[in-house]
């Protein structure tokens, strides 16, 4: 069974149609009373009761009338809370955080199967084999979920990625697909 991959390029905060597509295609194939489980792990804790309540409301809005149970990710029921979720949703931030975060699961990789996995920026990068960075000038390695090189804020005027990371990501693992996303852009992938 394929795995649902849906990487933004950023801001998904911003009320637009193009963030609005991004969720209804995160909820699409959650089946009515399914679980979306939000994954914050690249966020300050003094900002997770606002982005849950902020992420849950697009989730839902976006749900086409479906019931779903909105969760929030914790370190402590991590591997139940994934085993249980119909779709991940990993919201971007500091994506260093995300992935050492991320790396204290090593199952997490093969929890995912079958389901609807989407990263925002910092969760694209996670998502990817080799990303872009952006206050660095190297490019960085991601838990390689899809085989895809990913650039997030791609001709960003608020947060480019830099662009010896970008030279350098161009001319790495050339077999994998070079995905640019622009702010509020969406691609989805199956593998």
């Amino acid at each position: 069974m394929n795995t649902k991959f849906i990487l933004h390029g950023g801001f998904t905060s911003t009320q637009n149609e193009l963030n609005r597509s991004f969720f209804k295609e995160l909820t699409k194939d959650v089946p009515e009373d399914g679980t979306v489980l939000l994954i914050f792990f690249s966020r300050k804790d003094e900002e997770l009761e606002r982005l849950f309540a902020e992420d849950k409301k697009n989730v839902l809005d976006q749900a086409g009338g479906k019931k779903l149970n909105v969760v929030l990710a914790t370190e402590e029921d991590f591997i139940n809370q994934v085993k249980q979720a119909d779709a991940l949703y990993m919201r971007g931030g500091e994506t260093d955080k995300l992935l050492a975060k991320l790396r204290q699961f090593p199952e997490f990789k093969n929890l995912i199967n079958g389901k609807t996995v989407a990263g925002s920026s910092a969760g694209a990068y996670v998502i990817g084999q080799y990303s872009a960075g952006h206050s660095v000038t190297h490019i960085r390695e991601g838990l390689g979920l899809a085989p895809l090189r990913v650039v997030c804020h791609y001709q960003s005027s608020d947060l480019p990625p830099s662009k010896e990371s970008l030279s350098i990501l161009k001319e790495t693992a050339q077999d994998l697909e070079l995905v640019l996303l622009k702010n509020f852009e969406h691609k989805k992938f199956s593998f």
